[in-house]
């Protein structure tokens, strides 16, 4: 059928309608076909280049037009990507009104958004060179887009000109001018870095102790002890009587480092600079360059209006050492119960050993590192030869007398492993420098209600069953399944006697609570859970495995789960395709590493209690895969509004604002199906000890010789998972199995989902 508007194209239009048609038609014309363009020889157009894969060539979009949408729907973009992370209207380009030889990149409220680095952006003006990914850059299916819109080669030219080393030299020379006019260093300010204040969900309890001492300060920097000044420049800044505030060799030596390991893993900051950023708002606290020339602005003019020794007595009095403690002085009388001027070398290293992170790395909070980071700093301090062999081996040889009050104090932590956990995360989110700065208020997940229970529910199980089975330590972790809070962690039974956080950093077989993956792959591919399986052993890969000890003949998915049957789980990861299986147990969070082979169905691979509690999370949570997190905001107590509300301080970071910590990793049908089958675990399954009859679902699993067990269920309409390892630290066999993991869980849950526990608690 002919379009007949089409056959009279001078014809005015005779309504609005009609109108409006025309104008839409002429709009779908006008869509181009990037690959048809033939421009004039020598013409330069701004130009889109678009890598789908790593395997294929860019495709080059040249930008003639003013405004252009991209994305997965053929009938509604201009530019089309072909990729499921791709949203049908992913991003639009609008030329720049301002700038009309560039163009705004902007997100149409795409699902994965577009993103600069690790920045999730709304907009962004384009530049030369820029690159953008459509999702997070850790996706290995993000797209990457790069702009290319070349200045002209006379521009070029003329700023090489002007901006060639010398003119570079000069630029910043008058820019650090400018800076060091702005800010006085005369006389000092009386502030210094403040100390990381971490709160629990409710915003009121406290989850670090304080010290009650007040603060103290020495007058001379001979008043301290000769090793304190000597310990502290061997580990923090050897070049510290060399330089003019700022170490050109240490920054080249950063800079090398970081670009060898492509992220920011160590800093260049002198002790002068620490000061700078510490005493002077000015500054500021941003991780920008900005921030970071304006540091060393402040700390070359402090070199020149103040004595070295002046800058350095400066840090030793003021620098947070955990704990509400400032400066050496107050950590001395805090740990030691004497002054700073009496420290031995054991204990001024001690001391300077903590400031990587004052909180942690602490005598009385966790001896053994304490020790490690101590003789790090001793063989640092005979290295330089400020002390000698002999004094550097006989204060190796000291043990550290912390002091009795010291350890009360630490020992009154909420959820000393939960805490211990924060700054892990607060590292990973801000960076190693800005982390140590302190001054910052943590808002955290944690319900002190649930961890209490998860506390006393762990240790109640190790001292009766543990004797009785075999096992002596254990760890659980409750998430809220629809954001990914940890609610509760506990990665041990007694934090005093081992710091070691078995939900974080141990490394365990999860035996055959790893199976949810293979059956989640083979469902999503369409296999059908009431398809039966033969229960007979089978040869995969040389290997030879048993046939279901459980079960016989042939049986179905729901039947070959709730018995947790291995041979069964094997034949439908042949189906599926183990490589598919690594890829759906990685797109549901499991980050250890892994490998396709058969043994990896049945839990032969290692995982930590954290990542995979976070996977089932995704079963109860419709598909959606939430980043397990402990820190809901970071606030800067440097900076507020009212210094007596917390709330009115800037936020640093906020995890609700952070998208690439939420994506659909599977479908609602096949998260709903899991579901289905982990309830027949807990019905009539290994996973009947778990039974509350609350709808919950779960799964078992245990490893050869009983070294491993584990229990991982949740209660959808309680949107909680709690994932739950018993066994002994040095991989001794028990006499246990996963029935124990079952029987705990279904304790602590009944305690987690008592009727005086609303869900006000959980939201």
């Amino acid at each position: 059928m002919t379009d007949k508007s089409t056959d009279k194209p001078s014809q005015e239009p005779k309504t609005a309608i009609s109108q409006l048609l025309t104008n839409a038609a002429t709009i779908i014309q006008a869509k181009v076909n990037f690959g048809a363009i033939a421009l004039k020889q020598g013409a330069r157009v701004p130009e889109l280049h678009i890598q789908e894969t790593e395997r294929e060539q860019a495709k080059i979009y040249p930008l003639l037009g003013d405004i252009y949408l991209a994305g997965r729907s053929s009938t509604s973009c201009d530019i089309v990507i072909r990729n499921r992370e791709v949203s049908k209207v992913h991003f639009s380009l609008k030329r720049d009104n301002y700038n009309p030889k560039s163009f705004i990149i902007a997100d149409e409220n795409s699902t994965n958004g577009i993103y600069k680095g690790k920045h999730r952006l709304e907009s962004l003006s384009l530049r030369h060179g820029d690159v953008i990914t459509l999702g997070p850059p850790e996706l290995e299916t993000a797209i990457e887009i790069r702009y290319n819109n070349p200045a002209p080669l006379w521009m070029r030219a003329i700023r090489y000109s002007l901006y060639g080393t010398g003119g570079i030299f000069g630029l910043l020379v008058l820019w650090l001018g400018i800076e060091w006019m702005k800010v006085p260093v005369r006389p000092l300010p009386t502030g210094f870095s403040g100390p990381v204040t971490v709160y629990a969900r409710d915003r009121n309890t406290l989850l670090n102790p304080r010290s009650s001492g007040t603060h103290r300060e020495l007058e001379k920097l001979s008043d301290f002890s000769p090793y304190l000044p000597k310990a502290l420049l061997a580990s923090e800044d050897a070049r510290y009587y060399w330089h003019l505030g700022v170490d050109p060799i240490g920054i080249l030596r950063a800079l090398t480092v970081n670009y060898q390991k492509q992220g920011i893993s160590q800093g260049a900051s002198t002790i002068t600079q620490q000061v700078a950023r510490s005493l002077f708002t000015q500054v500021g606290r941003e991780n920008t360059v900005g921030r970071k020339l304006r540091e060393i602005a402040v700390a070359i003019k402090l070199e020149a209006y103040y004595s070295k020794d002046e800058i350095l007595k400066t840090y030793l009095n003021r620098v947070y050492m955990g704990v509400g403690n400032y400066g050496f002085e107050d950590a001395a009388q805090f740990y030691f119960e004497k002054s700073a001027a009496d420290l031995t070398i054991s204990e001024a290293a001690t001391l300077v050993a903590m400031l990587p992170a004052p909180n942690l790395y602490n005598p009385a909070h966790d001896y053994e590192k304490s020790v490690e980071q101590r003789n790090i700093v001793i063989a640092r301090m005979a290295k330089l030869g400020v002390i000698t062999p002999e004094e550097a081996a006989r204060a190796r040889r000291s043990v550290i007398q912390v002091s009795p009050k010291a350890s009360q104090i630490l020992a009154s932590t909420v959820a000393p492993y939960f805490y211990s956990y924060i700054f892990t995360e607060l590292r990973a989110l801000l960076g190693n420098d800005l982390a140590k700065e302190g001054n910052f208020i943590v808002e955290t997940s944690l319900d002190p209600d649930i961890q209490k229970k998860a506390e006393t529910s762990l240790r109640a199980s190790v001292n009766s069953d543990g004797i009785r089975y075999g096992f002596s330590q254990g760890a659980i972790v409750t998430l809220d399944t629809r954001s990914g809070e940890i609610l509760a962690l506990v990665g041990g039974v007694d934090y005093q006697q081992s710091q070691f956080n078995r939900a974080i950093q141990a490394q365990r077989q999860p035996g055959s609570t790893f199976k949810v993956f293979a059956y989640a792959s083979a469902i999503e591919q369409g296999i059908s859970p009431y398809t039966t399986y033969s229960c007979a052993g089978l040869v995969w890969k040389v290997v030879r495995y048993r046939p279901c000890e459980r079960s016989s003949g042939n049986i179905n998915m729901y039947t070959g789960l709730a018995q947790s049957e291995n041979s069964v789980a094997l034949r439908i990861a042949r189906d599926a395709g183990l490589k598919n299986v690594v890829e759906m147990a990685q797109r549901l969070g499991i980050r250890s590493s892994l490998e396709a082979i058969p043994g990896l169905v049945i839990g032969q691979k290692e995982v930590n209690v954290l990542e995979i509690t976070g996977s089932y999370a995704a079963f109860a949570n419709d598909g959606i895969w939430n980043r397990p997190h402990s820190i809901r905001r970071i606030l800067d107590s440097s900076d507020c509004t009212d210094y007596d509300n917390p709330q009115t301080c800037r936020v640093i970071y906020s995890a609700d604002k952070n998208a690439q910590f939420h994506k659909q990793a599977i479908s609602k049908r096949v998260a709903n199906t899991m579901t289905d089958l982990l309830q027949g675990v807990v019905r009539n399954g290994t996973g009947r000890r778990a039974y509350l009859g609350l709808g919950e679902a779960g799964k078992t699993g245990t490893t050869d010789r009983d070294v491993d067990l584990w229990f991982i269920g949740y209660i959808p309409q309680r949107h909680v998972v709690t994932g739950i390892w018993l066994g002994n630290d040095n991989n001794s066999p028990t006499r246990g199995g996963s029935f124990n993991a079952a029987t705990l869980w279904n304790k602590y849950m009944k305690k987690v989902t008592e009727p005086a526990i609303d869900n006000t608690q959980i939201n």
